[in-house]
């Protein structure tokens, strides 16, 4: 198995794609990050200063509203690594290159898993250098005072990673089900970019109880709700804290839901689930995407 993880890091390495890929990811994180920071601190200032927060003397500059940048910044850019898994085992098939290592293998179960390990960690790195992007987007984007602490800005990442890492999978097993670079790509970045935030807008609001459920069960919802829900639930923690600290109330259920549904819409990911609940869905997505993949691999004619 060593031999054949190293093969396909070896494999990797001698094309150009991971770094074409590697590099746009940094960029696009950076900028969303930063641009989406700014349109936050300047929506924020005018809120703070506007008559009715003063007359109630309530201030929110201590909030760590640029946590929506973070969690848009990861979302936009996870389609790298998805389009780095889909051409990983679709390149493959197209050019008949995997025969080769099928034939000499022990078993393609062994190739598959070698594949599975090697596109994991390529996941991690990519999440990671999304990561900086974002981070350093949000730096220079915020105003200082909307930045969250190192341990909300962390878990954030954490989910981006962790999302990133899915992604990949879910790109490696599509690639490998479609058998077409072409036919992958153009799939995947399709329903990514179009029709899954579309119809995820229109299912969560929708007004119907069973519609507005499906967006957070979607593959798209499901995945940026690992980043959004945990922005939202980071802001009504801090939110809430300043309001008991001022004399208010706690606030009521329905209240938390619907500020959860503006804060993740915010984010992108309208109609999302909690952190848990969106990151169980999205690895069942995962699973059915990568385990279909790698079964009909199993017995594809490779002549």
């Amino acid at each position: 198995m060593v031999k054949l993880i190293n093969a396909e890091f070896r494999k990797i390495f001698t094309t150009k794609l991971w770094w074409a890929l590697l590099i746009p990811a940094l960029v696009l994180s950076l900028l969303w990050a930063w641009a989406a920071s700014a349109l936050t601190s300047g929506i924020a200032d005018e809120v703070n200063r506007s008559t009715l927060f003063q007359q109630a003397d309530i201030s929110f500059e201590e909030v760590s509203w640029s946590v929506i940048a973070l969690a848009r910044g990861m979302n936009i850019s996870s389609i790298f690594p998805m389009v780095f898994g889909a051409l990983g085992m679709a390149s493959e098939l197209s050019r008949r290159t995997i025969t080769t290592t099928f034939l000499t293998a022990p078993s393609r179960v062994s190739v598959l898993g070698a594949k599975a390990v090697t596109y994991l960690v390529w996941g991690v790195v990519f999440g990671v250098v999304i990561s900086v992007g974002v981070s350093v987007g949000t730096l220079f984007g915020s105003d200082s005072n909307y930045l969250p602490n190192a341990a909300d800005w962390m878990l954030t990442l954490v989910a981006g990673v962790l999302m990133c890492v899915l992604w990949t999978l879910v790109g490696l097993g599509f690639g490998a089900l479609v058998g077409s670079p072409v036919g992958a790509l153009v799939s995947l970045l399709v329903y990514a970019l179009i029709i899954g935030p579309v119809l995820e807008v229109f299912l969560a609001n929708s007004g119907a109880a069973g519609l507005e459920a499906l967006a957070g069960l979607m593959p798209n919802g499901s995945a940026n709700g690992l980043t959004s829900s945990t922005a939202a639930a980071l802001l009504f923690d801090q939110i809430q804290t300043l309001v008991l600290d001022q004399g208010g109330v706690p606030a009521s259920a329905d209240v938390k839901e619907n500020f959860d549904e503006v804060m993740r819409l915010a984010a992108g990911a309208p109609g999302a689930y909690s952190l848990w609940v969106s990151g169980l869905v999205f690895l069942g997505w995962t699973a059915i995407f990568f385990g279909t993949g790698m079964l009909r691999n199993k017995s594809r004619d490779i002549t």
